[in-house]
């Protein structure tokens, strides 16, 4: 076993730029429009995306709590409504998850999930992997520890389905999801601790989307991003 005895790194990699874009993209006059930052900006980060989209003139912002409307007034950005049971309380089109390409056919992905291989087993045809021993490989191979669990919010109804992409090969998380980690078989290909294992990101560099790991697990990407926890740091592009 290869390990690494580092801090271990848990990045999402969020765009605002794209965001911004992507409103610029609905159709709607900013000026006129709501932005939907419900949940945390659907994960993505409630200051950072509503600045973000302040400075480029969106209206005002829909937000889940009324912690969050006043987070939003503290931050010195004004406009926030909380979200009332038919959200008629908004003025102007309400831009949605296309903000953050969540619906594969409006916007382009702002979310990259990434998480660190902290460890490399080479093992034998027939191991069991993970709780349960729900797979077990085929043939003699590498699996890649990753450092990202169901207590990151990591789904673990992805387990054995959602692919990762580690360096230039694409696999699956292998076996169960356990609480801070979870196995990609590597089928042949190579990888070292401190490697990146990107669960999602964006399809143009070849990376899984969200809306692929949508598709697998059953679950759909704003619940997805909506649920990642806090021990994963976002890093924002201007």
């Amino acid at each position: 076993m290869d390990s690494r005895p580092t801090s271990v790194h848990r990045h999402a990699f969020v765009d605002l730029e794209r965001i911004v874009r992507n409103a610029a993209d609905s159709g709607s006059p900013l000026t006129d429009s709501t932005a939907d930052l419900r949940a945390d900006a659907y994960g993505h980060g409630l200051i950072p995306v509503a600045r973000a989209l302040s400075d480029a003139g969106v209206g005002g912002f829909l937000v889940s709590r009324y912690e969050d409307a006043a987070a939003l007034a503290d931050a010195g950005l004004s406009g926030a409504v909380v979200a009332s049971v038919d959200d008629r309380s908004t003025r102007g089109p309400l831009i949605g998850t296309e903000l953050f390409g969540l619906d594969e056919a409006r916007g382009l992905p702002a979310l990259r999930l990434v998480g660190e291989v902290i460890a490399v087993k080479h093992v034998g045809a027939d191991r069991g992997v993970s709780y349960g021993y729900t797979y077990r490989t085929a043939q003699p191979t590498s699996l890649a520890l990753v450092a990202l669990g169901f207590a990151d919010g990591i789904p673990r109804v992805a387990s054995n389905k959602a692919p990762v992409r580690v360096g230039d090969f694409t696999g699956r998380v292998t076996g169960r999801i356990a609480m801070d980690q979870f196995v990609v078989d590597l089928d042949g290909n190579s990888a070292e601790p401190g490697d990146h294992a990107v669960l999602f990101g964006d399809p143009v560099r070849g990376e899984p989307s969200v809306a692929d790991w949508a598709r697998v697990i059953g679950i759909a990407a704003p619940v997805i991003t909506s649920r990642l926890g806090t021990r994963i740091e976002r890093v924002y592009r201007a």
